[in-house]
């Protein structure tokens, strides 16, 4: 059997996690002098309270949340709270969400004390955020008493709201809450992942909003925005970084970035692997898979060259191409030493894994399976799903304040996905569905197409599915039947890898989500677009889902374990929800004439179509 894993080193593996996983130690059960947790549990029996602990520290979380609503069932007030919190606390760690709910809306809130008051609206915070309802987490938190908390359950509390800030497409709001974090934290190792956390989300957004924070923000926020330029002009080369960081701590002198701030950063870049690891990469040889496989490969093996300052594991490549030995070679990889897998590709073989119970190593499967509604523990799966960039669509938009949406899709089976994916995630956070209508992909004209959903329409955005043959031809038909300030937003579908101005003249004005990899976001290093990948190359984006595939696999657990915990990947914002599926927040570009930039890179002037900086 493979050893324990839990025992990496707690910077490489916390840094780039949300910072609800720092405030852990801090909170523990939230006790204060107005709950002392031993006092109200002084009632219970403790051979079977300290049971139902030891299977939380075993991982068996179901387990002690059964338990502890067993107890719940024969205790008091307040013990009877007491032990049901600690149940849903259990259920959330393991991703249940159905019976944490069901938990929470079973406690009297009658019984409860001033402070499990609190630690309700904190655990009804931290579903909402399993569930994907920031939004919710939000208000949950904006209902608590903050003045009246205890240090802890104000780290926990700011813990929570900066990953709600974050998943609402808020990163400096986010950043923002992490600096107030930062002030609350007692313990400098505690600090230290808190800063870095604050670093890597202040890295997710734009290069201009960063220069303006420099100039605009309180004395703390300007330290950490430079901070935050120093890393990107230092790119991969933690040595620049270190050098740059020395010189500017010089002229800094009071702000609270910590010494070992810049080495902790560089070493979050690297793999996050301890000496000895073995990982097996499941990849078809052959088949219709075996061109996208070795464009993942080469990712993977490319993110393991550049961590030279790091422990590398032992790649072992496995050919996966027959989907009905997926079980056998996943089990001879453990028996040799495994201690992580990536892989299989193929929906099948994902759905063979996806069978099993419990799966013995960490497993990165790099597609989605069939089973949606079903968890098997220690299986993670990542693809760059066309719906996970739908929902972000309705994020992007909402978060930029945009209310009523129009919702165009071609007819087949491939515009329904999308479409619905929109539909569902744009009404959960609250957007208004204006009207919608489906295409002819073929057709050569789609102006009655356009002008018939428009008409009359006050909407403020229009979400376009589309190849980028279809935008080219129906693009232009939307901006002429708009006769108000419109923004059309599409997936990363319309945005090939090149641009021909001539060819993409139709393109120019509309948005699109798509990987930061693809905008070059992190520089010309060794993992950059311009060094793995021909730009028109169709599977481009499956060099850098290697290269996340490589970095997410020793920092699985950890991510799963966490509500709106994150780690900034080339393919977005990566987080893991209560299926165990990778989730990604990705980033707003738009065509211009001279080509695809950031949204909020500085632009021309506008005409009726391209209307989202408009706010």
């Amino acid at each position: 059997m493979p050893k324990n894993r839990v025992t990496h080193d707690r910077l490489s593996t916390l840094a780039w996690l949300t910072p609800l996983l720092l405030v852990l130690g801090l909170s523990g059960c939230a006790t204060s002098p107005a709950l002392d947790e031993s006092k109200v549990l002084a009632t219970v029996p403790g051979a079977a309270l300290t049971q139902a602990t030891t299977l939380e520290a075993q991982g068996k979380a179901t387990e002690a949340a059964k338990l502890y609503l067993d107890l719940a069932g024969k205790a008091r007030p307040p013990a009877r709270a007491q032990l049901q919190l600690k149940a849903v606390d259990a259920y959330l760690s393991a991703g249940q969400t159905a019976p944490a709910r069901q938990t929470l809306d079973a406690i009297p809130s009658q019984e409860l004390t001033a402070t499990q008051r609190e630690m309700m609206l904190l655990a009804q915070a931290d579903l909402a955020l399993l569930t994907g309802r920031p939004q919710d987490a939000t208000r949950f938190l904006g209902r608590m008493q903050v003045q009246s908390l205890p240090r802890d359950l104000k780290a926990r509390r700011l813990g929570t709201l900066a990953s709600a800030q974050r998943l609402a497409s808020s990163p400096l709001d986010a950043a923002k809450t992490l600096n107030d974090l930062d002030r609350l934290l007692e313990q400098n190792d505690q600090r230290l992942v808190n800063q870095v956390s604050l670093l890597s989300t202040l890295n997710t957004l734009p290069q201009a909003e960063l220069q303006k924070l420099t100039r605009t923000g309180s004395w703390a926020m300007r330290g950490w925005a430079e901070i935050a330029l120093l890393t990107r002009q230092a790119g991969a080369d933690p040595s620049q970084l270190e050098i740059r960081y020395r010189q500017w701590q010089r002229g800094r002198s009071g702000h609270p970035a910590l010494p070992e701030l810049a080495r902790a950063y560089s070493r979050n870049l690297s793999g996050g692997y301890q000496s000895g690891d073995r990982v097996t990469v499941m990849l078809p040889r052959s088949g219709r898979f075996a061109a996208a496989a070795k464009a993942v490969r080469e990712g993977i093996e490319a993110a393991s060259r550049v961590d030279t300052g790091a422990p590398q594991p032992r790649l072992e490549f496995a050919d996966s191409t027959n989907a009905g030995r997926v079980g056998a070679i996943h089990a001879r990889a453990i028996k040799d030493g495994a201690h992580y897998v990536i892989g299989p590709l193929e929906k099948p073989a994902v759905d063979a894994l996806a069978s099993e119970r419990t799966l013995k190593v960490p497993t990165l499967a790099l597609n989605e399976s069939t089973r949606a509604e079903r968890r098997t523990d220690n299986l993670f799966q990542f693809s760059l799903s066309p719906e996970n960039e739908a929902a972000e669509v309705a994020n992007k938009a909402f978060a930029r304040g945009l209310k009523r949406a129009l919702l165009l899709y071609p007819e087949g089976a491939w515009g329904n996905r999308l479409a619905s994916a929109f539909r569902q995630q744009w009404l959960s956070l609250g957007g208004i569905l204006a009207g919608q209508s489906s295409f002819n992909p073929v057709a050569a004209s789609h102006e009655k197409t356009a002008q018939k959903l428009l008409d009359g329409q006050s909407a403020d955005l229009l979400f376009l599915v589309a190849t980028a043959d279809m935008a080219r031809r129906i693009h232009p038909a939307i901006r002429t039947a708009s006769t108000r300030p419109l923004t059309v937003i599409s997936t990363s579908h319309v945005y090939v890898g090149d641009f021909d101005p001539k060819r993409d003249a139709g393109l120019v004005g509309l948005y699109f989500v798509d990987i930061p990899w693809m905008f070059d976001v992190g520089g010309d290093g060794p993992l950059s677009r311009r060094r793995l990948s021909n730009s028109a190359d169709p599977l481009a984006r499956l060099h850098a889902m290697g290269v996340d595939a490589y970095r997410l696999a020793p920092r699985l657990t950890n991510l799963a374990k966490n509500p709106g915990a994150y780690y900034p990947g080339q393919t977005g914002g990566l987080s893991i929800n209560s299926l165990g599926r990778i989730q990604r927040q990705l980033e707003l570009g738009r065509f211009t004439e001279t080509g695809p930039q950031l949204a909020d890179a500085p632009v021309e002037p506008r005409a009726p179509g391209h209307a989202l900086d408009a706010d």
